[in-house]
């Protein structure tokens, strides 16, 4: 593709600048209106900071937005400035609006590093424009079915995206045989993360998204599993298995809701390992902590700030974001997928602390139209928690949400601890006068529409700052 020359680079880039600006001046997020602009000026504007920059894609069903987030914490604790897409718009049009409003007037970057999440189908666009050094793929599981269709398919449009980028390091999840697979037949370098079976976790199994192997299409064995699909598979018939990680945690030392503390190993093949503190909760943020580590050796960040870092890290947008409500602490977790969301109930569950649950769905274009996965999602696990105390349900397709909780056990003959309300104004106002924990799981567009009734109360920042 043709490099632009240095009128088309300003004018596209102005352009970009001054339509966020306008945006952000009435309220808006401006997150890709003005990279539709800018590309529409100069479809190759991006090759002009990308060629400054050292670049980190991280893609994926689960934890893009965490793993971005760990990534830019590490390079920033090692005393370099780094740009993230914090805004969560991961299509084309969103990560050439944060690139280029992240430049000067000629398209220079103001920052030598850049962590981007990308949008598993929109890797294979934005790839060949910036050539990232480093692609990170975090898992893969089943979501927005109406978008991606299978799993398979979700996957070859990521293959499809890294075969159009050789020259980057891979960052692969050794425990997602579908992830691992893009290692097969690339030039590629990679690096694996993952846990070890010592780690000793074992969360619900479902192998529907395992796929089957690559080579000889066999179905994979396991010797042991962390959640899902993700463990220690194995073809019986040719033999293709897990790999050992380079980065793997090897062993699990202290949980609380506050974080993980950890031993990782980061050194391939060697029997050390540190002792590392995770500031944020839950099995999956372990792996996208060890994500984040592979990342940062793969962009030769010195170990002692990657690994130290992680101490830190406060959580994302949405992501496990705490919020104080006249001292009542709030918890958001964004789900959308029966895997995330069973983890999610995993962490809820095991914290032994009495608790109100919400719960909101909605089935827009940006969650994706069909809404079957909560048939296959382990509300059972939460509803038999004794600790939950109240369920509130909200969002657009709040009745078939509250029926499939019916179905899980959300009602009883003697008590009635579920509510549909659909307020979200309603709802803050009651976990105020209820004075108890609640831990909010919300899909994405829901999470924003309850973002906004919370920060009337808390003060909570605008997703893209």
């Amino acid at each position: 593709m043709k490099k632009p020359n240095k009128l088309q680079t300003i004018v596209s880039v102005a352009s970009c600048k001054l339509t966020r600006a306008l945006l952000r001046r009435t309220g808006r997020g401006g997150t890709a209106i003005p990279g539709i602009v800018a590309l529409k000026l100069s479809k190759n504007v991006l090759s002009v900071p990308a060629r400054g920059m050292k670049i980190i894609v991280v893609t994926g069903t689960n934890g893009k937005t965490t793993t971005c987030n760990m990534i830019a914490h590490a390079i920033t604790s090692a005393g370099y400035p780094c740009l993230l897409n914090k805004s969560g718009a991961n299509l084309l049009h969103g990560i050439a609006s944060d690139l280029l409003c992240s430049t000067d007037w000629q398209g220079r970057p103001k920052y030598p590093y850049a962590v981007l999440e990308c949008d598993e189908a929109a890797l294979k666009q934005v790839v060949p424009l910036i050539h990232p050094g480093v692609i990170v793929v975090t898992n893969l599981f089943s979501d927005q079915v109406d978008r991606y269709g299978g799993v398979e398919n979700t996957l070859k449009e990521i293959r499809t995206g890294v075969e159009l980028s050789p020259k980057s390091t891979l960052v692969l999840n050794a425990e997602d045989p579908l992830s691992s697979s893009l290692a097969l037949d690339t030039p590629n370098k990679v690096i694996r993360f993952g846990l070890e079976q010592s780690v000793g976790v074992q969360g619900n199994i479902d192998l529907s998204d395992a796929g089957t192997c690559p080579r000889c299409g066999s179905a994979y064995e396991y010797d042991y599993h962390v959640y899902a699909h993700l463990g220690g598979f194995r073809c019986p018939k040719c033999g293709l298995k897990r790999r050992t990680p380079d980065v793997a945690v090897t062993s699990i030392d202290e949980k609380d809701a506050a974080g993980t503390t950890v031993h990782m190993r980061t050194v391939a093949g060697s029997p050390d390992s540190r002792r590392i503190r995770i500031a944020l909760p839950a099995v999956y943020n372990i792996y996208n902590a060890a994500a984040a580590v592979a990342a940062s050796i793969a962009v030769n960040i010195p170990l002692e700030d990657a690994c130290g870092s992680l101490s830190t890290v406060k959580s994302s947008f949405g992501r496990l974001e705490t919020f104080d409500l006249n001292g009542i602490r709030l918890q958001m977790i964004l789900v959308k997928n029966p895997a995330g969301c069973n983890q999610a109930f995993s962490y809820v569950t095991g914290l032994n602390e009495d608790y109100t649950a919400v719960l909101c769905l909605n089935n827009r274009t940006g969650d994706g139209h069909d809404i079957s996965w909560i048939a296959s999602t382990d509300y059972e696990k939460l509803c038999a928690d004794p600790h939950l105390k109240k369920i509130y349900v909200a969002g657009d397709c709040a009745q078939a949400l509250s029926e499939r909780l019916k179905e899980a056990g959300a009602v009883s003959e003697d008590e009635e601890r579920m509510e549909v309300i659909t307020d979200y104004d309603e709802i803050v106002s009651r976990l105020k006068s209820e004075g108890r924990t609640a831990f909010l799981l919300p899909n994405y567009t829901s999470m924003m529409e309850l973002r906004q009734a919370l920060s009337k109360e808390t003060g909570s920042r605008d997703f893209w700052e």
